[in-house]
């Protein structure tokens, strides 16, 4: 098309204006313009009539480059019937349907619409927004792309892959669901866990072994699978459903010292291997009792001392054996606690006794007892017999040839209460081998005169009497008074006071000493012995004074006699 310039032309005609397009020298069309004007005012026939053979009446776009050659203007205005005369005028270009500074411009105004491919909005800048449900970025279609965290295609949502994440058919991110059959998390195919805990690979809920444990449809197994229990995934070592599985497999064998057969307790008697031995289980338990004249424990021949019983590989140990039961040596025979002799010395229930003395005798008639207590028979005052100390049961007697009397108490008491010490106790037996064969004279009374008699000779039968009288306060014998033969002796006690108050220093007592070893004579038993006045605690005077000597019947042993006794308490023995 070859260039073209517009005149303006301006003419005064019935108020009427005319715009006539004129073309450059080089032109091939011709223009004809026809203007028809009157001197009489203008009427609305009146016209401006406009004619190209090259253009359109309507009005043409031009670019801001076609602006520079825009020809002359010349304007010709007819106010009469004479013609005027024209003057031409120059005049800005006009932007229209085009961009300028990246703005879209019509009729030198930012407008809306389509340049280039470019969709342009009212203020003239390139659109962003949707319009027709059409999505547009700078102008154009948004395809293939994110817009505010949604993916377009063409300008509308779709579905796609984008920066290798997936989106749906609303364009939105596939995040913590399925889609299309696969499941998502933040537009990736999961392999992990989900959010509720489902384990996924490559979006699909996995089924399979991960990380030593089993999953079906993405979650923790539990409940059998191919003949193979599982709890949370793993194999199930435990129980259920009264069935014990170990690796999730029914077991057989020993666990936990229960016997097993196909995960159940074995009913019944068993044997089986148990830490290296074989054992025997009941019911699936550990056996323990007697089966088949065997002793087991915890399902083992058992070897050892239980219940008082010597056992060897299960059986009772034949024979004398000695073995420890609660820290003391006790002798076993034929697995039973031995009581009799062996090797010269008494056992009693396993335990040995201790010997008292061979030539032991009681100062009474005393009673005697089995094992249960009950009284079994009464043995003579002077009857001589063994004794041995260490039962439970009390003092063992034998027989000089050993053989088993009963039991007797060690001591006993005859005599009422002493005011500051309580009953005095009295040795059953006097035998010669203790360490100590004096006696000592017991009172009866807190204020008492009594008097016993000593033979020097007991052929003669000549007796010394002697004569004691004695006064007692609170803190023991305050005056005695002695009388034999030519003696006479009256003793005072010693007192001293201090911050706790008065109190005895001194203490007087009738004793023996050198006693010997007791004989008979005419069917009765006699002690030799010297009786002495003793002190202590005296500063000066008296200490040990000689009354008699002579021998005293065992009578004043066992039952005293007027006023008091003498006592006799064993210190030990073989």
């Amino acid at each position: 098309m070859k260039k073209q310039s517009w005149l303006v032309a301006a003419s005064v005609l019935a108020g009427l204006i005319a715009v006539v397009p004129v073309t450059s020298a080089d032109d091939s069309a011709t223009i004809s313009e026809q203007v028809t004007a009157s001197s009489q005012p203008a009427s609305t026939s009146d016209r401006v009539q406009t004619t190209s053979t090259s253009q359109s009446s309507s009005s043409e776009q031009v670019t801001a480059k076609q602006d520079t050659s825009v020809s002359s203007v010349s304007a010709t205005a007819t106010v009469s019937s004479k013609p005027a005369a024209t003057t031409p005028t120059k005049v800005a270009p006009v932007k229209n349907d085009v961009v300028v500074a990246g703005v879209y411009y019509l009729n030198d105004k930012p407008a809306a619409g389509t340049y280039r491919g470019v969709v342009y909005g009212n203020d003239g800048k390139p659109f962003n927004g949707t319009q027709n449900d059409l999505m547009y970025v700078a102008g154009r279609l948004a395809n293939k792309r994110l817009v505010n965290g949604k993916y377009y295609v063409g300008g509308k949502l779709s579905q796609g892959v984008y920066a290798d994440k997936q989106y749906d058919g609303h364009g939105a991110l596939v995040d913590g669901r399925y889609f299309n059959g696969y499941y998502y998390a933040n537009g990736v195919k999961l392999t992990g866990k989900s959010r509720d805990g489902n384990y996924f690979k490559n979006g699909v809920s996995f089924s399979g072994d991960m990380n030593g444990r089993h999953y079906e449809m993405g979650t923790l197994f539990t409940g059998s699978l191919k003949g193979v229990a599982y709890k949370d995934g793993l194999k199930l070592t435990g129980t259920r459903g009264g069935i014990y599985y170990k690796a999730g497999k029914p077991f057989s064998g020993v666990m936990s010292n229960v016997l097993y057969h196909n995960g159940r307790r074995y009913t019944g008697y068993h044997t089986a291997k148990f830490q290296n031995a074989t054992a025997l289980f009941k019911d699936g338990r550990l056996f323990t009792g007697t089966r088949n004249g065997m002793y087991y424990k915890s399902g083992k021949a058992f070897s050892g001392v239980l219940n008082n019983k010597l056992y060897k590989a299960g059986r009772k140990y034949a024979g004398y054996h000695f073995a420890t039961v609660n820290y003391a040596s006790k002798l076993f025979r034929n697995g039973s606690l031995f009581t009799g002799t062996y090797h010269k010395s008494m056992y009693e229930a396993g335990q040995k006794l201790t010997l008292v003395s061979r030539k032991a005798f009681p100062v009474k008639n005393t009673v005697l007892t089995n094992a249960a207590g009950k009284r079994i028979g009464t043995l003579k005052a002077g009857t001589s017999v063994i004794i041995y100390y260490g039962s439970q049961h009390g003092m063992l007697v034998t027989t000089m040839a050993g053989k088993r009397l009963g039991y007797a108490e060690a001591g006993y008491t005859t005599l009422r209460s002493d005011a500051n010490f309580g009953p005095n106790v009295v040795s059953t037996f006097y035998y010669p081998e203790a360490n100590s064969h004096d006696l000592y004279l017991m009172l009866y009374d807190n204020n008492v005169s009594f008097s016993f008699d000593v033979i020097p000779n007991l052929k003669s039968n000549k007796k010394i009497n002697i004569v004691v009288t004695t006064k007692r306060d609170t803190s023991g014998i305050d005056l005695l008074k002695v009388k034999s033969q030519r003696k006479l002796i009256n003793w005072h006690a010693k007192y001293r006071s201090n911050q706790y108050g008065r109190q005895q220093v001194s203490a007087g007592m009738i004793t023996t000493k050198n006693t010997k070893n007791p004989i008979k004579y005419h069917g009765k038993i006699y002690f030799k012995t010297t009786v002495v006045f003793n002190t202590y605690g005296e500063i000066r005077g008296m200490s040990n004074v000689k009354l008699a000597t002579g021998y005293v019947p065992l009578t004043y042993l066992s039952t005293g006699f007027k006023g008091g006794a003498f006592a006799y308490n064993p210190l030990g023995g073989k």
